[in-house]
């Protein structure tokens, strides 16, 4: 324990593996950086959870020069619990030291009420909790005042996890016409959920009932696909433009929004909970 405290004490860049934790190097954690950059990932969507303005604000400005897609800020605990059991996000960025329900608690009910479990990262300014954070499966535990190498290396560790996971699924198993069938996901377009059956729609017309849930392959996907409605899923490569389905231009809010998408002739509907998401996704892939 006295060997973990001396790594978060010093100044070099922590990061969590199964086994334990290893240091890396102010110059290695910019390589990596560099190389996810290279890479042209798709970046994650995150929220902030911190009851200081100041410390909120920095993080803020951080993840933006990240390119996160950064979907709200809260002040208190309760309100992001009630907007996870609605919304989905990638990353919950959450300080410990909280009133009323700390970091630590919030994140036990997270696992609860959540409608899809995200990465956890916390963020504080003492170090005595960070065994109890690893206990709770968090992805990183950042030191403040946080540095901006330092939050690059937690994000490259997500990014990567994540691509991995993502990465091993080629093919989706269909059957058509009685036999099975392999599509490779580059020639999806996207899945659509109806009546408690999930549809794979292709680029060349044809649909394929898929088992399990929309959620399910949501998870399975990660970064190939971005919700678009609550019964929807894009992949993010289809993705072309928004654009308005309505005459409204008084009030862009109102508005009904649609998605164009590679091969498909008629938009897809967009919800107005996802529109700001995808807005920030399309302006940050330009």
């Amino acid at each position: 324990f006295k060997n973990f405290l001396k790594l978060l004490r010093s100044d070099n860049f922590k990061i969590a593996t199964t086994y334990g934790w290893r240091v890396i190097e102010d110059d290695k954690a910019r390589q990596i950086s560099h190389d996810t950059t290279k890479r042209n990932t798709a970046m994650p969507s995150a929220i902030i959870v911190e009851d200081e303005v100041l410390a909120a604000e920095r993080l803020r400005v951080l993840l933006e020069e990240c390119n996160v897609v950064l979907l709200n800020v809260f002040h208190h605990a309760m309100p992001a619990l009630e907007w996870l059991s609605v919304h989905e996000v990638d990353i919950v960025f959450a300080d410990i030291g909280m009133p009323e329900i700390d970091g630590l608690e919030f994140v036990e009910r997270i696992k609860r009420t959540a409608k899809r479990q995200p990465e956890i990262v916390f963020t504080t300014a003492y170090e005595e909790h960070a065994l109890r954070a690893f206990e709770l499966a968090a992805a990183d535990y950042l030191l403040k005042p946080i540095k901006m190498t330092r939050l690059q290396t937690a994000l490259d560790r997500i990014i990567e996890k994540n691509r991995e996971k993502a990465d091993s699924f080629t093919h989706f198993k269909v059957y058509n016409r009685e036999r099975m069938v392999e599509i490779p996901w580059q020639q999806a377009r996207y899945l659509m959920a109806e009546h408690k059956t999930v549809y794979l729609f292709t680029g060349d017309g044809h649909s394929y009932e898929l088992p399990k849930t929309l959620v399910y392959w949501e998870e399975l996907l990660g970064d190939k696909v971005i919700r678009i409605h609550r019964n929807a899923l894009v992949f993010r490569h289809t993705l072309d433009s928004l654009i308005r389905l309505d005459d409204d231009e008084n009030d862009e809010y109102a508005s009904t929004w649609g998605a164009k998408i590679l091969d498909i002739p008629t938009p897809l509907p967009v919800s107005r909970r996802q529109l700001s998401t995808l807005r920030k996704i399309i302006k940050n892939s330009i």
